[in-house]
C-alpha cells in the first residue's frame, strides 16, 4: 500500500513540474492532451503541467536475446538455434506512437523471419546466414522505426524430435519423429 502512495507522490510531482530533461541515452515524444505536439531530443523542455505528457524511450543500442528455436532445415534436420539482434530506435515517434510493445513485436518478427530462412536452407549453408537474416529483418521493421544492426545466430545445433502424447489416464507415449 505504501509503495502505491510513494509512487502516486512521484508521478503526481513529475505531472506538476513544468520542466522536463531527456537524458542524453533517451528520445521522447511531447503530448498535449494526447496529441502529439513534438519529438525531443536530450535536453531541457518546458511543459504545461497536468496538460502535456513526455513519454520517453532509449535511442542507444539495445540487444535482445531471442528464445530458442527448434526448427528444421531444408534437408530435413531438426536443429535448435539461439540468436540474438542488436537494434537502436531511429525515429522516436513511430517507435512510440505506431506500434504496441515494439521489443515485442520485433523479436516475433524476427523469429518468424529465422524460421522462413531456415525452412529453405540447408544445414551446411546455415553458417552464412546472418547477413541475410540481418538485412531481411533490417528491411521489414524500419516501418516501426527501429534501426536493425545485426542479428545473429549465437548457437546452433543438431537435435533429435520427439512427440510426447497423452491419454484420458494420463499415460504418455514417446515417439520419434523420424517414424
Amino acid at each position: 500500500m505504501l509503495d502505491k502512495l510513494v509512487e502516486f507522490l512521484i508521478r503526481f510531482g513529475n505531472q506538476a513540474m513544468p520542466w522536463v530533461i531527456i537524458e542524453e541515452w533517451n528520445g521522447a515524444v511531447h503530448l498535449r492532451f494526447g496529441k502529439w505536439i513534438e519529438t525531443l531530443e536530450p535536453g531541457l523542455y518546458f511543459k504545461i503541467p497536468f496538460f502535456d505528457s513526455i513519454i520517453e524511450c532509449p535511442v542507444i543500442t539495445q540487444s535482445i536475446n531471442l528464445p530458442s528455436q527448434t526448427l528444421t532445415t531444408l534437408d530435413e534436420q531438426s536443429i535448435v538455434l539461439k540468436s540474438i539482434i542488436r537494434y537502436r530506435v531511429r525515429n522516436v515517434r513511430t517507435y512510440l506512437l505506431k506500434v504496441m510493445h515494439a521489443t515485442d513485436v520485433l523479436i516475433d518478427t524476427t523469429q518468424g523471419m529465422i524460421r522462413d530462412i531456415v525452412e529453405v536452407t540447408t544445414w551446411e549453408d546455415l553458417v552464412d546466414v546472418n547477413d541475410q537474416l540481418t538485412n531481411e529483418v533490417k528491411e521489414f521493421v524500419v516501418k516501426w522505426g527501429i534501426e536493425v544492426e545485426a542479428v545473429t545466430i549465437t548457437d546452433l545445433g543438431i537435435v533429435k524430435s520427439f512427440r510426447i502424447f497423452g491419454d484420458e489416464v494420463h499415460k504418455t507415449t514417446i515417439l520419434p519423429t523420424d517414424i
